[in-house]
């Protein structure tokens, strides 16, 4: 029973270790309405992780998801020396729902300045965002993230099966043939 344990506790370390390697658990509590950076606050997590964890979003937010200008009449932004979202302001804000006179936010910045709130469900919530035009970016980035499956049960299985198919009994069968 003992080594049964240690056998567990070292599946338990590897596999929760590499947690740290994937942001999409990061996104899936910054993403859904319930948690954002409120969850990490309460939980205690570091401040440099949160802080990673917001760098990381707005990261892949300006890389894959932030919509390109449509005109040269467009309100002018934030200048670019300042970080996409600072996480010490919103709190010494007291996590205010308007931006600062004569800002204009992107779309992460107004979802992630504002409180979250009970949503029964998150994905729900981004379709109605994407169908309403509010935010249509940013939802589909949510949906996106929100939709990754949290387990490798499905991947897990299929190697199962596939080594009851090509055992080492039937090792001499082809690609095509399996």
């Amino acid at each position: 029973l003992h080594h049964a344990c240690l056998w567990g506790l070292e599946a338990l370390d590897k596999y929760y270790s590499l947690t740290d390697e994937s942001y999409i658990g990061r996104f899936a509590l910054l993403l859904n309405p319930n948690f954002k950076t409120n969850y990490m606050v309460k939980r205690r997590w570091q401040q440099a992780w949160i802080n990673r964890a917001l760098n990381l979003v707005c990261k892949v937010w300006k890389e894959e998801y932030t919509p390109a200008p449509t005109s040269a009449s467009q309100p002018p932004t934030r200048p670019t020396t300042k970080p996409l979202f600072d996480f010490d302001e919103y709190v010494a804000n007291g996590h205010t729902n308007e931006p600062a006179a004569g800002e204009v936010l992107d779309q992460l910045e107004s979802y992630l300045v504002q409180d979250s709130f009970r949503c029964m469900d998150p994905l729900s919530y981004w379709h109605e965002k994407c169908e309403l035009g509010k935010w249509p970016e940013l939802a589909q980035m949510a949906i996106d993230y929100l939709s990754v499956p949290a387990t490798s049960i499905d991947v897990e299985h299929a190697f199962l099966y596939g080594h009851q198919t090509v055992s080492l009994y039937r090792h001499s069968l082809s690609s095509e043939s399996a």
